[in-house]
């Protein structure tokens, strides 16, 4: 099967990957922007018989946009959600294991990542508050980043070992990139060096005095404000709100919000977010849903049998998903409304607990179906 998937972090095309492919079984290769910088190799990585990164290989294919540690082993992805993966063997049984992940810019919310991160340690949540002290400062590329390192309390690994988790965020203009790895406590320590290198390596350029996340300017580095694609010239699409959803002020990522109240107290979340014309794909949004309620992974048939649709007042196609939560995410539900047209992909997504949720289900379609866009 032949595919070609070009990932575009920002507008002045940072960060570049495609895949490229023929047959499931290989490793996946990587087609990087001809003006992506070179960096010189950090220490603790090899560029074994590459140049460095974005070399064209004797094939016509490219080497990965990074400098590859010494005994990390390129594993397939297998068509998921991964632009690479990597596997580390230690003894006596010990593994890690690496992985580059993109998601949406809405996926940028570091609590909720970081409290993702340790109820898959076995870990309880932390607050707000205390995330800042969770961050290590690092690079990406020449891009200032957070690092933030997990440890399990017990041995869930077998029974007989520790986990370790390391993993940074790169949220950019339409994406936010995970560079992950996690496996035996020692082993994930005794790589971290390597790491820290590769992450270093990546090539990423950027415009100088691009803002920084904090809003001030940073020496070379991309927005890390994880702005998503504003809306057409012409503005937002008028629609109309059931008469108990509250409009709240939105932030960098959403268009619109609206608060839903529901019996005793309980609130719903509707965000209105806009992005690229492609935005992943539906399958890709819909995996990454389930990830955050905490639902096994699906094959493509079943996502899409768990679709339906229904036209806005303009003839749109809008594709609607419900998802129950599990695990941590138990006793609540996730609405959400998926409209691809040629400029934008709008995400209308309602989350809350289980009971307003479901009985929000027919407003939410009506608010879906009263959409018309400028």
């Amino acid at each position: 099967m032949e595919f070609r998937r070009l990932l575009s972090l920002t507008s002045m095309a940072l960060f570049s990957l495609a895949w490229q492919g023929c047959k499931r079984e290989e490793v996946q290769v990587y087609q990087a922007p001809k003006d992506l910088p070179t960096p010189s190799n950090a220490a603790g990585a090899t560029a074994s018989t590459e140049s460095g990164p974005g070399t064209a290989r004797p094939d016509g294919s490219q080497s990965p946009p990074w400098v590859t540690p010494e005994g990390w082993q390129a594993v397939p992805s297998n068509g998921g959600m991964r632009l690479a993966s990597y596997a580390i063997q230690g003894s006596d049984g010990r593994t890690a294991s690496v992985s580059v992940v993109p998601l949406g810019p809405e996926a940028s919310d570091v609590l909720e990542n970081v409290n993702r991160w340790r109820r898959e340690l076995q870990l309880a949540p932390i607050t707000a508050a205390e995330v800042d002290g969770a961050r290590q400062p690092v690079k990406i590329g020449a891009i200032d980043a957070k690092l933030f390192e997990l440890v399990s309390e017990q041995p869930i690994l077998d029974g007989k070992f520790k986990s370790r988790t390391l993993v940074s965020m790169l949220a950019v203009e339409q994406a936010t990139i995970f560079f992950k790895m996690m496996g035996e406590d020692a082993l994930v320590a005794e790589n971290k060096p390597k790491f820290l290198a590769w992450l270093k390596s990546v090539a990423v350029g950027a415009p100088e005095n691009a803002p920084s996340a904090s809003g001030g300017p940073t020496s070379g580095g991309p927005s890390m404000a994880g702005a998503v694609a504003p809306p057409p010239a012409t503005g937002l699409p008028t629609w109309t709100p059931p008469s108990n959803w509250q409009a709240v002020p939105g932030n960098g990522m959403r268009l619109a919000s609206f608060s839903v109240p529901g019996a005793d107290g309980a609130k719903g979340d509707l965000s209105v977010v806009a992005l690229g014309a492609q935005a992943g794909g539906v399958v890709a949004n819909v995996s990454r849903w389930r990830q955050q309620m905490e639902l096994p992974p699906l094959g493509e048939t079943e996502l899409s049998s768990g679709l339906k649709s229904l036209s806005t007042a303009a003839g749109d196609k809008a594709l609607i998903i419900e998802l129950e939560g599990a695990g941590g995410h138990a006793g609540s539900n996730l609405l959400a409304a998926i409209v691809a047209r040629a400029d934008r992909t709008w995400f209308y997504k309602l989350t809350g607990p289980k009971a307003l949720v479901t009985g929000e289900r027919d407003n939410f379609q009506k608010f879906v179906q009263s959409i018309v866009y400028p």
